[in-house]
């Protein structure tokens, strides 16, 4: 499935040139099951520099960026990772980065569409379970967590430093997306996660292979795929960042939503606002 290309000559002026486009091949593997492996999908100086851009904020020992106060680090409630969200809206750098046509591109075609709109970006730092007391992502599906009124969104998910399984890579349950909304199993205190409360989806939908991944690699899911990370058992951090893709055609809700709060969005409207740019490719 991989279809890593050559590397191109260093151009932080222009990110998105660090960024591969999605094969036929993989636009199948992602619509029939929900998830896909992207082999080589950033160029190494790209994701060098936007490593560099996250520990200058969070720090090489990582600590959460606080929402309330950006510039403030704290220790996440959740022991799945520490967090820095919305990095583009703080980095004019990174921004390039999320905002290209280069990864919108990808995004919509994996979709199947000639327009995606931005919706958010993440760096993800899963944090060693031993030292750090880091633990696993309970099974669950993103969807519930968001205020979108239909499905069809993504996440593209790239590894800044090589990943093996035991660094905590996630695992997803093979066309899963396609079985609707399961309800809300993160930021729970229950210990209750998807699959204790509906066995039958792992029944019915093989888990995928444990995988192994470079930096500059990345795995695309569904935001409806029912999906999982181990604790990272190695000794050091597992690096990620992520940008969120939606149709432009989804529309807002009006449920709390850290990404959404405070924008003055219309229920039952689409989400346009500056922070939610569409983008033609």
């Amino acid at each position: 499935m991989s279809t890593a290309t050559s590397e191109t000559t260093p151009d932080l002026d222009n990110p998105g040139r660090g960024v591969r486009a999605v094969t036929d091949e993989e636009v199948a593997h992602y619509q029939e099951h929900g998830w896909v492996k992207l082999e080589g999908f950033m160029q190494p100086w790209l994701v060098e520099e936007l490593l560099a851009h996250a520990q200058a904020k969070m720090g090489s020992d990582p600590l959460t960026l606080s929402s309330a106060a950006p510039k403030d680090l704290q220790p996440n409630e959740f022991k799945w990772y520490e967090r820095w969200d919305g990095p583009t809206h703080h980095d004019e750098w990174i921004k390039k980065v999320s905002h290209s046509r280069e990864v919108a591109t990808a995004a919509a075609r994996l979709m199947g569409l000639d327009a995606v709109r931005f919706y958010f970006d993440h760096f993800f730092v899963k944090v060693p379970a031993e030292a750090k007391g880091g633990t696993e992502t309970p099974w669950h599906q993103d969807f519930p967590h968001h205020p979108l009124d239909r499905m069809g969104a993504l996440t593209m998910w790239t590894p800044l430093v090589e990943c093996p399984p035991e660094k905590g890579t996630m695992r997803f349950l093979n066309g899963s997306h396609q079985v609707g909304s399961l309800g809300r199993y993160l930021n729970r205190h229950d210990g209750i996660n998807l699959l204790d409360e509906n066995p039958w989806v792992a029944e019915k939908f093989e888990a995928s292979p444990p995988l192994h991944l470079k930096p500059g690699d990345a795995t695309v899911h569904h935001l409806g795929i029912t999906h999982y990370a181990p604790p990272n058992t190695t000794d050091s951090p597992r690096w990620v960042y992520t940008t969120q893709w939606l149709p432009p055609a989804a529309r807002f809700t009006g449920a709390p939503n850290h990404r959404t709060d405070g924008l003055d969005l219309e229920i039952d409207k689409p989400l346009d606002h500056p922070r939610f740019p569409v983008i033609t490719v």
